[in-house]
């Protein structure tokens, strides 16, 4: 028996290497208490990789709500940045610039996004103090957005880490998948030990075809196109 590379995704053995041994097994009578066996193997890495996919996507929406949450602090710190433009009349020499942006708007809004929100609240506490209620109402926007970017950044953070254990939980049960395929693999030899290829028959990845190819196969022998997807879809 040629065993899956151990880097192959739990999908994969799902879908080509344990689908087919699973069928076969099912289609002997003989070996039901073996086919359920695996059926029990089969739904633990399944159950595993389904949780796995699930913190994929709760990490991929935190990521995009962190990402979101920057580009409302980057917006809200380019509007104050055009009050001060519009209340200097652009004179970028002016003090209110270098109290607020001494190093440039750049400064913030092109650093990490950590970084950013630290130096937003730098602003924000000058802001705190400043006299000119034009600029001073742009305060509450600031540090409203930096609380909303500080607090997506903790939940993508928390994302990432379920993620890595759900992983980890992917690569225990596929050890535990490999255990059984192996098991099985030794009891039907040792079954079979005057037939070797009728063990080695149980084993096999299910075959990957094309669909485009067979489609046309079935359309060619009459067949409804609906029972087709249902059939070959892996």
């Amino acid at each position: 028996m040629k065993m899956p590379s151990s880097t192959v995704s739990g999908t994969t053995l799902l879908r080509q290497y344990g689908l087919y041994h699973s069928t076969r097994l099912h289609a002997d009578r003989a070996l039901e208490s073996m086919a359920a066996g695996w059926d029990a193997v089969q739904a633990r890495l399944r159950d595993r990789v389904a949780a796995f996919e699930e913190a994929q996507a709760c990490t991929m929406t935190a990521l995009a709500v962190r990402d979101g949450e920057e580009a409302s602090l980057a917006g809200a710190l380019r509007a104050f940045y055009g009050a001060l433009v519009t209340k200097t009349n652009n004179d970028r020499k002016s003090p209110l610039f270098a109290v607020y942006f001494p190093e440039g708007l750049g400064a913030l809004v092109d650093a990490p996004m950590e970084i950013e929100a630290q130096r937003a609240l730098v602003l924000t506490s000058k802001l705190a103090e400043e006299k000119d209620t034009d600029l001073a109402a742009h305060r509450a926007p600031i540090t409203e957005a930096v609380k909303r970017l500080l607090a997506a950044i903790s939940v993508h953070k928390e994302e990432m880490a379920a993620q890595l254990q759900a992983y980890g939980r992917v690569e225990q049960e596929k050890v535990a998948w490999f255990d059984a395929y192996k098991l099985d693999h030794r009891t039907l030899s040792q079954m079979f030990y005057r037939n070797p290829k009728r063990a080695e028959s149980y084993f096999k990845p299910a075959a990957r075809t094309g669909k485009a190819p067979a489609l046309r196969a079935v359309r060619a022998q009459g067949a409804p196109p609906a029972s087709f997807g249902q059939a070959v879809t892996p």
